[in-house]
Order: C-alpha cells, then structure tokens, then sequence
C-alpha cells in the first residue's frame, strides 16, 4: 500500500467514524448534548467536525463504558481488516501540547512538553493547510501511532512563543488531568518516576512516621510544606510542629467546595494559593501510598466516617461523597481498596446507599476501570519529576524577583498603568517583563 492509499484510508475510516456519530441512534442525542453544554448546537458544519474529534476519543457511553470507536465496531461488523487495525491504532490516540521543532514537507516534528519526547508526525491533509505555523510555536495536538509512524489527527490551537507562561500552565495541568501521558510512552521517566514514589514514600514515613494524617484545608499546606522541606534538605520538623498542624474538623459532612473549579488559565494561581485560601472548612486526608505516590483528598475522614458511624444517615453529604469518591478519578482505586480494607462493612453499605449489588472487585471495575488495569501515580509525584513543572517554578520565581527589584513592587501594577519606577512611561513600554 503506498503513503498515498494508507492516508487515503486513514482519513475515510474516520470519516465513517463522523458519520456513525452523527446519524447513531444511541450516540447522536448524546453528541447533541456534548454540543449544547459547548453552546454549539447550532454550530456550523465547520464547527462540528471539530468538536468530533475530542468526542470521539474522549467520550464513554452505556453502562459499561464503552468507547465511540468500540460502539462503531460493534454496529459495523463488516469492517476490512485494515479498516479494523486503523480503528485499534486511533484508540490509542492522545492529545497533548508540543512545541513545534521543524516543519517538514509532510508533517511535523513535535517535542511533547508532557512526556518530554519528540515526535515526528505526518499529516492526513495537504500541508498547505498548515501555513502560518512555523518553529518556536505551540501547537495543542492529536496524535496517533500506527505502523511505527505518527500521524496528526488534529491541531486544536497554535501559540505563540511570547505565550510561554501559558503554555507551561496548559502542559502542567494535563499532567495534573492525567498523569499517566507524562510516562506511559516514555519507559525512562516512568522508571525515574517510581524510583521517586519509592524514595518519597520513606521519607513520608520518616518525616511523619505514619503513612496517613489527617488534618484541615486550613492546615494542610503546612504539613505538605514540612514534607517538601524535608526532602530538599533532610531537615525533620519537630513533632511539636507537626501536632500543631494536625487538626480535626468539628463535624464531619460533605458539600461542594467551590474553589476545586478552577480552569486551566487560573490553576496554577489557585494552586499556589493552597487548601488553606479556601473559605470553607473542611477535612483533609494526606496519604502515601507505597505504589503511587503521595495524595491529598478533601474528605477523606468524612468519607470513612460513613462506615464508623452507627448511622451513616447523621453524615450530611453522605450519598454525594460516596459518588464523588467513586467518580473522581483523582481518587484511585487503591485508594479505595485502602479503606475499604479498613471497614468490614464498606462493600454492604455501598450498596445499600447505591441499592447496587456489587463486591469490591466489580465495584472498581465499573468506577475505576483505568486505574484497576494501570499504574496512575499520582500527580504530585509525576510533577515532581517533570521538567515542565520546574521550568514554570524557576519563572514564577523569577517574575516575582523581577516584581520586586530595586525595592519597588510591580506585582500588581496593570500593564496600562504608569510604572512605578517613576519613568512617566506605561508598565508594558518600561519595566514590563518581555515574553
């Protein structure tokens, strides 16, 4: 098959992907909801098969969670061997953010700022499409592997190189939605990674002598700090510091916490800001598990609570955090098999407030497929052995010297105000930070 015929093919079986979205008669009322939560229903056809792409490799469908391409196969069983090894090749698509390195004649070369690897990509279109993009930019891109090559599904976004702070906050927040793409293709950052959880996890037990406290948000960051202190310099807190920051709510009740909703453009701020900048109160659990690394988990108490309690209908919030518990996936499934090791009741009283008939095994299989068939460390540690997530400390840390030189504080002077260093000039022509 030439290069020609296997592009030719690649781009008609996703073609017939499209379709099927469009005309199924379980999949398009869903894809016509994915729109109106976009506000795209009535998007142009343009816009539409944009927003088909994520869709398509992002969404789940039916109780047992079945993939758009998986439903596709089940309804086309006609499909060409080839057709079928193209439809195996893009479930294995990822999006990701890259920093575009050379433009070829037929495609691209592409350093993943996530999992720090580069990758040379062939386009499905005409290059010609794709002027205007040149090296030193950032591209958000959909890419997928078939027969030892890449092949580009899409480019969602380009940035500019003067956006770097952007960029940098986009990349590390993928890694915080999925640490998993920081290393599953990238086989020596996973082996850094784990030789840290490992490392980590005896400095946690060292610096805490337990491998679980629990706390308040108002508390939390202070003991986090401590363990970060003590891995960068082997200082241990004193015990009498660390009891001071381990504090217990008044009652124990689940509700929505507000600040967790933070967008990509705002996280890393909020990030910094910490558990403690939230205005409601609320339990923290900050647990180190020996295979995945070190995770903080609002409601970590209040969700054991319920399988303490003689009644776990005195726990305000109860059915809503067993649902968030089972539904976030920042909550893995050691983390649940970890207490419901604790509690002999945890599997009966699950069921009864879902009034399910699950064990523990099918429970995980249904809420925690990924982490049950995978290793997901958590994204603490993948952060703390990515480049990316340093490069944007080292230029958050510079900004704020720059801030703050010569003894004048820019932090928070308006890029159209005058610049207090007393030039008369505005802040963006004077001392601005360029780029």
């Amino acid at each position: 098959m030439s290069v020609i015929e296997k592009l030719a093919i690649i781009s008609d079986t996703i073609t017939k992907v499209m379709n099927f979205v469009l005309s199924d008669e379980l999949v398009k009322p869903d894809f016509d909801e994915y729109l109106a939560t976009l506000s795209a229903k009535n998007a142009d056809a343009a816009r539409i098969q944009v927003l088909l792409i994520p869709y398509i490799f992002e969404r789940r469908l039916t109780a047992d969670r079945k993939t758009i391409i998986e439903l596709f196969e089940e309804k086309n069983t006609d499909l060409t061997t080839t057709e079928k090894e193209i439809l195996s090749n893009l479930a294995q698509s990822f999006a990701s953010v890259f920093e575009i390195r050379r433009v070829l004649s037929n495609g691209f070369e592409l350093y993943n700022l996530v999992n720090e690897k580069m990758y040379k990509v062939l386009s499905l279109v005409k290059m010609n499409n794709f002027r205007g993009i040149t090296p030193g930019q950032f591209a958000l891109c959909r890419i997928f592997p078939m027969s030892q090559e890449f092949y580009l599904l899409e480019i969602s976004n380009v940035l500019s190189s003067i956006n770097k702070e952007e960029v940098y906050k986009y990349a590390i927040a993928k890694i915080i939605e999925k640490p998993e793409d920081a290393y599953e293709q990238n086989p020596k950052k996973q082996e850094q990674i784990e030789e840290l959880v490992k490392n980590f996890g005896n400095k946690f037990i060292e610096c805490f002598e337990t491998d679980e406290i629990i706390t308040t948000n108002l508390y939390a960051d202070n003991l986090i700090n401590m363990f970060n202190i003590y891995c960068d310099t082997n200082n241990l807190p004193s015990k009498e510091d660390i009891e001071a920051n381990i504090k217990q709510v008044e009652n124990n009740r689940y509700f929505s916490v507000s600040d967790f909703k933070n967008s990509y453009s705002d996280f890393m701020e909020k990030s910094l800001e910490g558990f403690s900048s939230h205005s409601s109160t609320y339990d923290i659990g900050i647990i180190y598990d020996k295979e995945l690394g070190l995770f903080v988990i609002p409601f970590y108490q209040t969700f054991c609570k319920i399988f303490e309690v003689d009644d776990y209908k005195t726990i305000q919030g109860y059915k809503d955090c067993i649902k968030n518990f089972l539904e976030n996936d920042k909550v893995p499934a050691n983390i649940i098999k970890r207490i419901a090791a604790k509690y002999n009741n945890f599997i009966k009283i699950i069921n009864e407030i879902l009034e399910t008939n699950y064990n523990i095994d099918s429970l995980l299989n249904y809420y925690k497929p990924d982490s049950v068939d995978k290793k997901i460390y958590s994204s603490a540690s993948v952060l703390y052995a990515s480049k990316i997530f340093e490069q944007m400390m080292n230029f958050v840390s510079n900004k704020e010297e720059s801030n703050k030189k010569n003894g004048i504080d820019y932090s928070n002077v308006g890029r159209n105000d005058k610049c207090p260093c007393g030039s008369g000039k505005k802040y963006k022509n004077c001392c601005m930070p360029k780029g």
